[in-house]
């Protein structure tokens, strides 16, 4: 299965067995990991795996999870940082789920080692061999239906709605959905949810979660043959929205093959 069915598939995993990961795979993953496109092709970012078969490793957070891996996420901390880390991180977790690894991503829980110099630790993955279902029935998601997400301006076709499909079921902060789009033919504008109480690590999860969402768009367009391309419009950029921040706009057109 490919990454665009491993959005429907994936759920979050809590309980591991304490089974070992096959070397190569380990190495698969972080070879994977580096061929990811960014967000913000300018930010450096690096990832680390560590093992915890024996339980030792000293990861701290209030939403630990007992893991018999980590994944530990670097980058330098530059305008965009946190989006492009959710960005690059979430087609890292559907290709593990495509290998048969469970993961959860854990929002502020840290690995006590030292990193990368110069780097930043943004987020810690859990992730190894699941104790319970791997996949989910993506009927069973708690997510918000899309009526509720868009507005939508004009009437869309298939390869649209099937791309917002995706978008819905990109994995938040409490199972939040900080996004809202306003929906056309060939373009969606992305707009983040303001926080009730805003906080710096809630801000900070909104934007990592953004990401994630826009990892889901991309996927999904290119598996319905369609280009798109991220770009922010700057005059929507320069307005104030009641309830909301706009953050991009995705530009979607079929591929022109001749």
């Amino acid at each position: 299965m490919n990454l665009y069915q491993m959005i429907f598939k994936r759920r979050s995993i809590r309980k591991f067995k304490r089974e070992q990961v096959p070397e190569q795979l380990l190495k698969d993953i972080l070879y994977f990991g580096n061929c990811v496109l960014k967000l913000h092709p300018d930010i450096s970012v690096k990832m680390e795996l560590y093992e915890n078969l024996d339980g030792r490793l000293p990861v701290k957070g209030l939403w630990k999870v007992e893991a018999p891996y980590y994944l530990a996420f670097y980058s330098e901390e530059k305008s965009g940082y946190l989006a492009n880390a959710g960005y690059i991180l979430e087609p890292v977790l559907l290709y593990m789920t495509g290998k048969g690894l469970g993961t959860c991503y854990l929002g502020n829980a840290k690995i006590h080692e030292e990193g990368p110099e110069g780097y930043k630790q943004v987020i810690t993955v859990a992730f190894g061999y699941p104790k319970t279902l791997l996949y989910r029935d993506p009927a069973t998601a708690k997510r918000l239906p899309l009526k509720e997400l868009c507005v939508f301006k004009e009437e869309v076709g298939e390869p649209i709605k099937n791309i917002l499909k995706a978008a819905r079921l990109a994995p938040s902060s409490m199972n939040t959905q900080p996004w809202r789009f306003i929906v056309y033919h060939d373009r969606i504008y992305i707009f983040a949810c303001r926080d009730f109480l805003p906080s710096s690590p809630l801000v900070s999860m909104r934007e990592l979660c953004i990401g994630i969402m826009l990892s889901h768009l991309t996927i999904a367009a290119e598996e319905m043959w369609m280009n798109i391309k991220l770009e922010v419009d700057e005059a929507m950029a320069k307005k104030s929205y009641k309830s909301g921040t706009y953050v991009t706009t995705a530009y979607i057109k079929e591929f022109n093959c001749g």
